[in-house]
């Protein structure tokens, strides 16, 4: 009897004992798949796939917006951009900061499931606004512009007119100052003045995103490619010499091609040419020169190559000679055809030849920072030596004197290298340019909608001027 009573007592402890281990397992099994799916989709999932990632990036702004203090943007002295704001409330920028860095800051936000993005604040998202301190505050950037710099290109130089000003430093590549002015007026403390704009390219930063012809600022890369012909040839100086009569036709395909106001300079070399931007001249030297030349001279100056600013975007430009015939050699000669860049770009072409040739990889981040720990550190990078040293020499010389054409003289003004450039766009734009550059940095004015380049010579002068005065503090 004994025996069977332990029988009957021990059934009951068994089965719960099994019900209990079903239930821990069931219960290990359910936490996997949950960790699982959470994983897959929050962790695994946002690598591989953007609309993933975006949904991650929304539930985490919401859940972090009402606390999140956005770190600050400070310039290159340490000056505050942007930032100083309360927690859960959207950081600010001081008036005319707010305009003139609006294209550069851009912003980040999410709107239920879709997330908004554009320029520095949507790409370091992660550093300023995901990741924070004991302060519930996130990364501090330091960027490379000047405040005083990029508030008087924005309020001084540009004045409202659509267009753009680009300054680098020579040395080091570094973005002093990258104001864009649009078809809005964005001010990126409201956000909204771009996310609900209507106005057909609003969202268009000029100074990286606009791509036209070069107009005569290309007679510089042709110049460039010439004078490389003479040395690898030995071609004495007549080998420049041209009589202009004011129009000049391609040889074969009878395209022809005339000066700016019909003018007939008559003799002239290659410096009295880019003086007075001739276009039959550049245009008869493309053809002496040959396609393959010019077209690796201009690929050396990156044109045709994609580059990227570091945390800002990816800058395009084309090389486009057409079908290559005579006609279309000419025209690319010159600055006009199919051939596309960035007032950027045009500035690092700048840039290169007051750098003995040397490219520098253009940056807008110095640094980000928390507090005094650096989780990014811009490393200065080379991008090609586009000339050598004697011929950089020689086209330093005939720009110098082409920018003393422009009143940009030594006495008042020290050495200044200069071209400018009037394009006709396919929809009836005139695009104009000046480009050039001090003993110090190399500049950009860039205008759309303006009738000719010599109305940029005055926004040359204040620019230098103030540049000047910049290195010299």
């Amino acid at each position: 009897m004994k025996e069977v009573d332990i029988m009957k007592n021990d059934l009951p402890d068994s089965v719960a004992a099994r019900r209990i281990r079903f239930v821990e397992i069931a219960a290990v099994i359910g936490c996997l798949l949950f960790t699982g799916v959470f994983a897959g989709k929050y962790l695994i999932m946002p690598m591989i796939s953007d609309e993933y990632k975006v949904t991650r990036n929304s539930v985490a702004m919401q859940a972090i917006e009402g606390y999140m203090i956005e770190g600050s943007y400070l310039d290159r002295n340490g000056s505050l951009i942007m930032g100083g704001s309360e927690a859960g409330k959207q950081a600010q920028a001081e008036y005319p900061m707010n305009y003139s860095y609006a294209w550069l800051l851009g912003y980040y936000s999410v709107n239920g499931m879709t997330e908004n993005r554009y320029a520095l604040r949507g790409n370091l998202y992660n550093y300023t606004m995901f990741t924070l301190d004991e302060h519930d505050t996130g990364a501090t950037v330091r960027m490379t512009t000047e405040n005083g710099l990029q508030n008087f290109a924005f309020s001084s130089i540009l004045a409202g007119n659509e267009g753009s000003v680009t300054v680098l430093d020579n040395d080091t590549g570094a973005i002093l100052c990258l104001a864009s002015q649009s078809t809005a007026d964005y001010d990126v403390n409201d956000p909204n003045t771009l996310l609900l704009s209507d106005i057909e390219g609003s969202q268009f930063r000029r100074g990286t995103f606009e791509n036209d012809p070069p107009g005569s600022t290309f007679k510089v890369i042709t110049a460039a490619a010439a004078l490389q012909m003479q040395e690898e040839e030995g071609l004495d100086d007549s080998f420049f010499d041209y009589y202009d009569s004011g129009y000049y036709t391609a040889p074969d395909d009878g395209f022809i091609i005339h000066n700016y106001g019909e003018y007939a300079y008559g003799d002239i070399n290659l410096e009295t040419a880019l003086n007075n931007s001739v276009n039959c001249y550049f245009a008869n030297l493309g053809n002496l020169v040959g396609q393959e030349r010019i077209a690796a001279m201009a690929e050396n100056f990156m044109i045709g190559t994609d580059i990227e600013i570091p945390w800002l975007c990816t800058i395009h430009s084309v090389l486009d000679f057409g079908k290559g015939t005579p006609g279309d050699v000419a025209q690319v000669s010159f600055g006009q055809g199919n051939t596309a860049v960035t007032p950027l770009q045009l500035t690092m072409i700048a840039q290169a030849i007051a750098n003995d040739g040397m490219m520098m990889n253009p940056y807008l981040v110095e640094s980000v920072k928390f507090g005094k720990l650096p989780v990014y550190t811009h490393i200065q990078r080379k991008l090609n030596n586009c000339i050598n040293t004697s011929v950089d020499r020689k086209l330093r010389k005939i720009m110098h004197s082409t920018a003393v054409g422009y009143g940009l003289d030594e006495a008042n003004y020290g050495m200044v290298y200069a071209k400018t450039g009037s394009a006709e766009c396919p929809d009836g734009r005139v695009h104009t340019y000046i480009m050039g550059f001090t003993e110090d940095a190399s500049f950009c004015i860039s205008l759309n909608n303006s009738d000719i380049s010599y109305s940029l010579y005055g926004a040359a002068q204040q620019l230098v001027a103030y540049l000047n005065n910049l290195y010299a503090k």
